[in-house]
C-alpha cells in the first residue's frame, strides 16, 4: 500500500509482542523504517500480542484509517477489533484519532486478522476475518461506508464446505486472509494463509456467470496450473474470432494463438514457474486473466 502518496509501495505490519511498524518504499524495491504508530494524544497504538493492522479509508473521508485486530489478554476471548480514524492533513504522515471505534463486541477472539471488502456487492465495505482455528468469517455491513454497522458473522463457504484451513484444508490453522481479485475477473477472491506456510486460493464466482448476450467476450483460465498444456474456456461474440496472447510479468510474449472461436489450451511446458497474463482480444474487446504456473 502507498500510504504516503509518493508513488512507491509502503508497508505496515504487526508483531507478536503487539507493536505496529511503519516502513516507506524508496522507489527501488527497498524500504526504510519510519517507526511505530501513534494517536493524536501521543500514545503508541498497539496490542499486547499478535497485532494485525490494515489501512483502509473506513469512513470515506479521504484519509486512511487503521483497522486493528489482536488481543490484550492471553485468553481465547481476550481479543480486540478496533478502528482508529485517520486525522491530520499531511499525506506522508499516518496519525490516528485516540477516540477509536470499538467493534470488539462483534468478535473478541484472539489471533484474529480483519480486512474490508464489498463481498456481497452492495456498494459498502464488509468485514472478512481469519481466525486461529482456521475459520474465515464474514460480517455484512448493514450500515453505510460512512457509518458501518455489523450485527453478526458467519463462516464463509466454498464448494466443498466451510472455509477452514485447519479442519477442512490441511494448514495448521491461524487463517490469514486477503480479499482480492486474484484472477482479474471482476469478482472478489480470497487468499488464505495458514500456519503451515501454504496460501490457499478460493476463487469467487457469480452464480449466473456466462449468461450474457451474444456480444459478450468471456475468458476463464484456472488461476493455478501445472506447467504444460493449460486449458481455457473462451466465449466470443456470435460469428467472431479471438486472438489469445500469453505474456510474462515483464510483458514478453510467451505464446499466442489466432482465430479462436471456443475453448482450447496453450502450451507452457518450456516456461519457468511464475505468473503469466492471458489476454483474449476480439472486435475491439479485451479480457485479461492471470495464471500461476507451478
Amino acid at each position: 500500500m502507498d500510504w504516503n502518496g509518493d508513488g512507491s509501495l509502503d508497508l505496515i505490519f504487526g508483531e507478536r509482542r503487539g507493536n505496529l511498524n511503519l516502513y516507506t518504499g524508496n522507489g527501488d524495491g527497498t524500504l526504510h523504517s519510519v517507526g511505530r504508530v501513534y494517536d493524536d494524544a501521543g500514545n503508541e497504538i498497539r496490542t499486547i500480542y499478535n497485532s494485525s493492522p490494515w489501512l483502509v479509508d473506513w469512513n470515506e473521508d479521504g484519509r486512511l484509517d487503521l483497522l486493528l485486530a489482536g488481543y490484550m489478554v492471553d485468553t481465547i476471548d481476550g481479543g480486540l477489533l478496533r478502528v482508529y480514524p485517520g486525522v491530520g492533513d499531511q499525506a506522508d504522515t499516518l496519525l490516528f484519532d485516540a477516540d477509536y471505534l470499538d467493534y470488539t463486541s462483534l468478535y473478541n477472539q484472539r489471533r484474529t486478522t480483519a480486512k474490508t471488502c464489498d463481498l456481497d456487492g452492495d456498494g459498502d465495505k464488509d468485514l472478512v476475518m481469519g481466525y486461529e482455528t482456521g475459520e474465515v468469517y464474514y460480517s455484512e455491513n448493514t450500515g453505510t461506508n460512512e457509518a458501518p454497522q455489523f450485527q453478526s458473522y458467519s463462516v464463509l463457504q466454498c464448494d466443498v464446505g466451510p472455509i477452514n484451513v485447519y479442519r477442512q484444508f490441511a494448514g495448521g490453522g491461524r487463517a490469514r486472509v486477503d480479499p482480492c481479485d486474484f484472477n482479474s475477473d471482476g469478482v472478489i477472491d480470497l487468499l488464505v494463509g495458514c500456519q503451515s506456510g501454504w496460501i490457499y486460493v478460493f476463487l469467487g464466482y457469480q452464480p449466473d456467470a456466462g449468461t450474457g448476450d451474444s456480444s459478450d467476450l468471456a475468458l476463464f483460465v484456472s488461476s493455478l496450473s501445472p506447467a504444460g498444456g493449460v486449458p481455457f474456456e473462451l466465449t466470443v461474440p456470435t460469428g467472431g474470432e479471438a486472438d489469445l496472447t500469453v505474456r510474462d510479468t515483464g510483458g514478453q510474449v510467451v505464446t499466442s494463438i489466432q482465430g479462436l472461436a471456443g475453448p482450447g489450451s496453450f502450451d507452457l511446458s518450456g516456461s519457468i514457474q511464475g505468473i503469466y497474463l492471458v489476454t483474449a482480444q476480439c472486435e475491439g474487446r479485451q479480457v485479461t486473466r492471470r495464471v500461476l504456473i507451478l
